[in-house]
């Protein structure tokens, strides 16, 4: 297939396809990766860059208009950190009952580990997948016969084949795996698992030698268990349908007339989505994204870049992408963390510009 689109970055030349589904997903970017210089920056996404809740709940649904039907026991799975709320966005629009969802995570707790893996290719390599701490779904769990992995991109395949490697010791019983992602990139077919995308296409990157590329390892260096800053089960531990009352955190007249950003925080995207989209339905002009761990450029569609350290205490560099330049009357910043650490500093340098309300969500 001809690679038409040619997008000079930092880092090298990628090609891609000239496509207008493409278009309407991705913008690109570089990474700061020796081992991938480039980045399909997701326009659907709200994790990178901003978009409107209204059209990640349309992704939602077309991804799951994607399954084929099956009355067996599903075991939904999301990838930290960037398809955490994808994974759960994704499993709420099937609206199924035969089932629940689990995502992995980047953050120790004294919890039951179910497994671990690494992910080759990442700035941030180690996932941990709990057990659940629900009895129901420790049932469940037992029962289950279909495993069903959600990613927001898949470029060779290879972190999912781990990931069902592993599965395949701690539940014998599955027989059927596959894969939903907004792109698929894959160019060799896996025997066990099916890959279902929005979009399935080639692409080609030319790596410029002249630009020094780290390779940053975004890990905590000293191991914490963070039991009493993370105490609430958003999902990390297993879930159903979610019920928050997300209405008892937000006064909507205050809101009014206003353009909002609501602020995930680094794993913790679908309940603020939950709030961006109630924002939306209500008749405010509302945009959604999260903070992240992935180093990134100031590159192509990325305009503008915030450093700061994490808040989840493990003193990890942290990211917000297309903010500081943009023109947003009130900045709401959502947290699933019990306290801030006091070097986390990211509302002090977005108040400089913006008005800013911070919400601590809990169960």
């Amino acid at each position: 297939m001809l690679l038409s689109n040619k997008i000079t970055l930092k880092t090298g030349v990628l090609k891609v396809e000239q496509n207008q589904i493409l278009e309407r997903l991705v913008g690109y970017s570089s990474r700061i990766n020796k081992k991938r210089g480039f980045f399909f920056v997701s326009k659907v996404l709200g994790k990178h860059i901003s978009c409107k809740p209204s059209l990640m709940r349309t992704i939602y649904k077309e991804l799951a208009e994607l399954i084929p039907k099956s009355r067996k026991k599903t075991l939904f799975i999301g990838f930290a950190e960037a398809a955490t709320g994808l994974g759960q966005g994704f499993f709420e629009a099937l609206d199924l009952n035969n089932g629940f969802y689990i995502h992995s995570s980047r953050f120790k707790t004294s919890h039951k580990v179910l497994l671990s893996f690494q992910e080759e290719h990442s700035h941030a390599p180690s996932h941990i997948f709990y057990a659940p701490k629900d009895k129901e779904l420790q049932n469940l769990l037992k029962q289950i016969t279909r495993v069903i992995l959600i990613e927001d991109e898949v470029t060779t395949g290879n972190t999912a084949n781990n990931l069902i490697n592993a599965l395949q010791k701690v539940l014998p019983q599955v027989k059927e795996y596959a894969l939903v992602s907004i792109l698929d990139w894959t160019t060799q077919k896996y025997p066990n698992f099916e890959i279902y995308s929005l979009y399935k296409g080639n692409f080609s990157f030319e790596k410029n030698d002249k630009e020094c590329l780290s390779n940053i390892k975004s890990e905590a260096k000293d191991i914490l268990s963070l039991e009493d800053i993370i105490p609430y089960n958003f999902a990390r531990y297993g879930t159903k349908k979610l019920d928050i009352n997300i209405k008892k955190y937000l006064n909507l007249k205050a809101l009014k007339s206003k353009k909002v950003l609501v602020l995930g925080t680094a794993e913790f995207m679908y309940v603020p989505y939950l709030l961006a989209q109630y924002l939306e339905d209500s008749g405010i002009e509302t945009y959604f994204q999260a903070t992240t761990r992935s180093p990134i450029n100031i590159d192509g569609i990325i305009t503008s870049k915030i450093a700061f350290k994490d808040n989840y205490f493990e003193n990890i560099d942290n990211f917000l992408y297309n903010v500081i330049d943009r023109d947003y009357d009130k900045i709401i910043i959502c947290y699933e963390t019990t306290a801030l650490p006091q070097n986390f500093d990211l509302k002090e340098k977005l108040a400089k510009k913006f008005d800013i309300q911070e919400i601590f969500f809990d169960i």
